[in-house]
């Protein structure tokens, strides 16, 4: 059971089932998982689900509503420093131009980590870093906003906040949530520009330590984008906006 209130979804609606993982002692917390995606290129991992996503119809009558599902794999960054898992943000959805508002078009992705035959705990933690890659637009009115959120089962999320590496707050009010209401493009970041990503204002890379009360043997972590999406022509999907995860580890206590 959640401190929140909320029970975990039936396994049986989890896309992938997890094998069994080795566990280890760390501060006297138990790992119960950890990977840094650093296998063979294209490895996918049964833990993890086939990314899920929808878009909506634009305003102009372009594109219609879709969704659809997608094979999640580990990749390299841009300038092969990081091997990670990802790009994800949706897949690449046809817009026409000119570049403005009603022309673009929502698009929400999500993907789980599953966990079972979990030890006896009370508690539960989540590390990961999170890559926030390329045209991220925070809070803005006209080219956002653009949300990223990460969640235990049907809980409230843990996080839920934009991102931006889009720098022209005066002219496109590209501000994020994160860490607080306002803050600058990239506010937070351990790393800016360092994944070798040169659309826009490149890439951010952020860490962070997320811990619930829980108690079940399975768990489910669900990770979320809601990007706002629209570049002329044809430029679409990760190509305009994308995310990735690495170092992932949940530990219980």
């Amino acid at each position: 059971m959640y401190a929140l209130g909320v029970r975990i979804a039936p396994a049986a609606a989890l896309l992938v089932a997890v094998a069994t993982l080795p566990r280890a002692s760390c501060g006297g917390g138990t790992i119960v998982y950890t990977n840094d995606f650093n296998g063979p290129i294209g490895t996918t991992y049964p833990e993890w689900s086939a990314a899920r996503y929808s878009w909506t119809r634009n305003e102009a009558g372009t594109i219609e509503a879709g969704a659809g599902t997608e094979r999640v794999t580990n990749v390299d960054s841009a300038n092969g420093s990081q091997r990670f898992l990802g790009e994800l943000g949706g897949p690449i959805v046809l817009t026409q131009p000119p570049y403005d508002r009603p022309h673009f078009v929502r698009v929400d992705e999500s993907i789980e980590l599953s966990l079972r035959r979990l030890p006896s705990h009370t508690s539960m933690t989540l590390d990961f870093d999170l890559y926030i890659l390329k045209s991220w637009d925070g809070d803005s009115p006209g080219v956002g906003p653009d949300r990223w959120s990460v969640r235990l089962a049907d809980a409230p999320p843990l996080l839920d906040a934009t991102f931006s590496n889009n720098l022209k707050t005066a002219f496109e009010g590209s501000f994020q949530s994160y860490p607080i209401a306002g803050s600058a493009p990239q506010a937070g970041a351990v790393a800016v520009k360092t994944l070798g990503y040169g659309f826009w204002f490149g890439d951010a890379t952020y860490h962070f330590s997320l811990s619930v009360a829980h108690s079940s043997e399975s768990a489910t972590w669900t990770f979320a984008s809601s990007l706002f999406e629209g570049k002329p022509e044809q430029a679409r999907g990760t190509r305009d906006e994308s995310w990735g995860l690495d170092n992932v580890r949940v530990a219980v206590r």
